[in-house]
């Protein structure tokens, strides 16, 4: 058959065949006589050919709008029915553009195809809120769509398949799930293994009408699983890696590229789903707080994290049967959280929510990579140190609560927090392999395991695969590893301690007794504690009068470590007693005395009195027995302090304790010291409790002793009456007229004065003149006995005998 072109050489080549076909039968139809000089047309003729020329013009118009009308139809529809004929598709908002080796696109138009049923293929529609929705790996993240169907249609929404920008690789994943509503949530730590929180088309109790051709139109698979590994639909080797994922609006029906690369034949809408790389905080945060009784008021319940900080304090040291607060930070685990949470209770993961502890040891038991360790680091010899133990805990002993994470970066679309807490309580019976004791150490290590060169992986053979059974799980000889580390990373840790220390009020003054100081100017009882503000503390204060009780009902109020109470007793005369009862609730804990005191610093202050000596003279040799102090207690409770009398510096000192009742007085004497000093005047200090009193002591020579030395002891020199200085004879025997007492004379001492021939043991007062020299014969003797007391002047000094 031979073709004709149209009338006036017009193109058909951007025509249907369906407007070439109409086109021909017009002009058959219109055609009634020959040619003639190969196309042109006879004058008698030319009447013929001008309504043939009408109704190409009305065909042209006709066509014009026809083709108006489709394209109209087409920008009306949008991406829902627009197809490409080959190469990568452009992808919205700043996704890979086709240069840039993208996602590709159908090259098979289906707009007007039937199913296989006969039945014709309805329409989709949907639309995403973000161009690409940021999120971490192994975290839950939110899809907000809008998606619609007609008919008993489902909207699917593909979830990668695409190829890797910089590789022209796929991006090894492919997955198919319903879609509806207004967003879908993904745990990306479960998608693609047979625990998939999503309805994928992959899961064997979900139906999904789907089919896959390839680039020739054929064929090739009805559901994911006929798929090639190429397409990344042959089960995942680890879980969702950090990376881009395509996301369409599709109805079920996709074009297989020969690299792999997965497209929806029609799309209602596109996006990109970015997953993050998790991170990890190397900090723990330590608070302490009360115990949930005085937490919730006794009423019981969920606690929130911002009251157990109100009723808390940030320290490191928590007090015995109150509870230590642990604080970790980490993204990357809480896909892995929120399954076990819905598991185990239905319960999902929000920040501020506080869920049932043992979600969080299903996650620490699973093949996971996270663990968390709290030991005491100071067991005593040959003790077994105390362990925490979250599985066998008591939900009464340990709360975990989840909040916002305060350091790490997220993702737009991330639903899940990223930091929880352990409130851990320290009574006894709690979750301590042994009850924890005041002065115990304990050590915090909570860590994303991992060992170089290892890797997380799948077990073999599953598809889809088991979410929580890794091949290390099979093998003693690979330690857990943490899903999204690299191989050549290892263990992350954050570390903090935390100590025991018992509970307590410390008093600031109280008496050996234990009865309790109050100033009678200032009226408050004060102190230390380990116990937290919240505890519910007051005191009665009860004060017998003369007509009735005086009784005074106060609150202990603790700030930072201090505590104080009103004990209603200011103003009130010192050494007024009351009782003192202290309760926490209606429970009784404490019973003591309150005394009234004018200084609580020094209530028992013992004092000299008037009445103590301050000058006294004695003979050399008698005892202090006149000597006295008087010591006076000026506060309101008995003392007993050290009384010392100390003579010349430390040359005679005594010690002994008094012990004196409040407001009264006591006379101590010192009859027990003779002095033995030579005469003279001696200073001497009285002390007590701080308080001294300082005197003169006068010593006398005894006129009734006369000291008589051993032969040669001080060469020669002579025993003297008790008239002088004890060295010679009397005054009325010195024929030189020196004096009585002992002093000497310009001229020379008498023999009873002769302070050169003195006992060596004299007072310094009593050295001899260096001007002054004393005759004794060569043999000795001295110059009395030999010359019967004439004095001789100028003799010397030879070899040991005075010539």
């Amino acid at each position: 058959m031979t073709s004709r072109p149209p009338p006036d050489d017009a193109d058909r080549s951007g025509q249907t065949t369906a407007d070439i076909r109409g086109w021909r039968a017009d002009s058959r139809i219109g055609r009634t006589g020959s040619h003639t000089g190969g196309g042109g047309e006879t004058a008698a003729g030319g009447a013929k050919t001008r309504p043939r020329a009408r109704l190409s013009d009305l065909r042209a118009v006709l066509l014009a709008v026809t083709v108006l009308l489709s394209l109209v139809g087409a920008a009306a529809a949008g991406p829902a029915a627009a197809t490409l004929s080959g190469g990568d598709a452009a992808v919205v908002d700043g996704s890979p553009a086709a240069a840039g080796g993208g996602d590709t696109a159908p090259a098979i138009a289906t707009d007007d195809e039937a199913k296989p049923n006969g039945a014709a293929q309805r329409e989709i529609s949907g639309s995403f809120g973000r161009s690409m929705y940021t999120g971490t790996a192994g975290d839950p993240v939110e899809i907000r769509h809008v998606v619609g169907s007609s008919g008993d249609d489902s909207a699917y929404l593909l979830i990668g398949g695409n190829r890797l920008t910089d590789s022209g690789g796929t991006v090894g994943f492919v997955d198919v799930v319903k879609a509806s509503g207004g967003s879908t949530t993904i745990n990306t730590r479960l998608l693609g293994t047979n625990e998939s929180n999503v309805e994928s088309c992959s899961a064997s109790g979900v139906t999904c009408d789907l089919e896959f051709r390839d680039e020739a139109g054929d064929v090739i698979a009805e559901n994911l699983s006929e798929l090639s590994g190429a397409t990344g639909a042959g089960g995942l080797a680890h879980p969702l890696v950090p990376q881009r994922y395509r996301l369409a609006v599709t109805n079920g029906t996709f074009v297989v590229r020969d690299s792999g690369a997965v497209d929806p034949v029609k799309v209602a809408a596109e996006s990109d789903l970015v997953l993050r790389k998790p991170t990890f905080n190397d900090s723990v945060e330590v608070f302490t707080t009360a115990d949930s009784e005085v937490v919730t008021d006794g009423e019981g319940g969920s606690e929130s994290l911002g009251a157990l900080r109100e009723n808390g304090l940030d320290r490191t040291a928590v007090t015995k049967g109150d509870r230590v607060v642990l604080g970790f930070e980490s993204t990357g685990i809480w896909g892995a959280l929120s399954h076990f949470a819905e598991r185990r209770s239905g319960e999902s993961i929000e920040a501020g929510s506080q869920i049932d502890h043992r979600v969080l040891a299903d996650l620490l038991e699973a093949e996971e990579g996270v663990s968390l360790r709290i030991r005491q680091t100071n067991p005593g010899r040959n003790e077994r140190g105390a362990e925490f133990d979250l599985a066998s805990a008591d939900p009464d002993d340990v709360t975990l609560h989840l909040a916002e994470g305060k350091t790490l970066e997220r993702g737009n679309s991330d639903r899940a927090p990223s930091r929880f807490y352990l409130a851990i309580d320290t009574s006894d019976g709690g979750p301590f392999t042994d009850d924890p004791e005041p002065g115990d150490e304990f050590a915090v290590e909570f860590a994303l395991e991992g060992t170089e060169g290892e890797r997380y992986a799948f077990r073999d053979g599953q598809e889809p695969p088991e979410a929580f059974e890794p091949k290390s799980a099979a093998d003693d000889r690979l330690s857990e590893q943490y899903p999204y580390h690299e191989s050549a990373e290892g263990r992350v840790s954050a570390e903090a301690s935390f100590s025991v220390r018992e509970r307590y009020l410390r008093y600031d003054h109280v008496t050996a007794d234990g009865d309790l100081l109050v100033e009678a100017d200032n009226g408050t009882i004060t102190g230390t504690t380990s116990i937290l503000p919240a505890t519910d503390l007051s005191a009665t204060i009860v004060r017998d009068g003369d007509e009735k009780p005086s009784r005074t009902e106060s609150e202990l109020t603790i700030d930072d470590g201090n505590f104080s109470v009103d004990s209603g007793l200011t103003n009130v005369t010192p050494g007024t007693k009351a009782s003192y009862r202290l309760f926490r609730g209606q429970s009784l804990q404490d019973s003591r005395t309150v005394l009234v005191v004018g200084d609580a610093e020094n209530p028992a202050q013992l004092r000299l009195a008037n009445g103590t000596t301050t000058n006294l003279t004695v003979t050399r040799g008698e005892s202090l027995s006149n000597l006295s102090a008087t010591v006076r207690n000026v506060g309101q409770l008995e003392a007993r302090e050290q009384l010392s009398i100390d003579i010349d510096d430390g040359r005679i000192v005594e010690e002994r304790h008094v012990a004196v009742g409040p407001e009264a007085s006591k006379n101590e004497t010192f009859g027990e010291i003779d002095i033995g000093l030579e005469p003279g005047e001696y200073p001497y200090a009285l002390a007590i409790d701080g308080h001294s009193v300082n005197g003169t002591l006068t010593v006398e020579a005894d006129p009734s002793v006369t000291r008589v030395d051993e032969p040669g002891a001080d060469e020669g020199g002579s025993a003297a009456n008790g008239g002088g200085n004890g060295e010679g004879e009397s005054g009325g025997d010195d024929e030189a007229g020196v004096g009585s007492d002992g002093g000497g004379s310009d001229e020379g001492d008498s023999d009873g004065g002769d302070s050169g021939g003195r006992d060596e043991g004299g007072a310094p007062g009593d050295a001899p003149d260096d001007a002054t020299t004393t005759t004794f014969l060569p043999f000795g003797i001295g110059t009395r006995e030999t010359f019967g007391g004439t004095v001789l002047v100028g003799a010397t000094y030879l070899l040991g005998h005075w010539v």
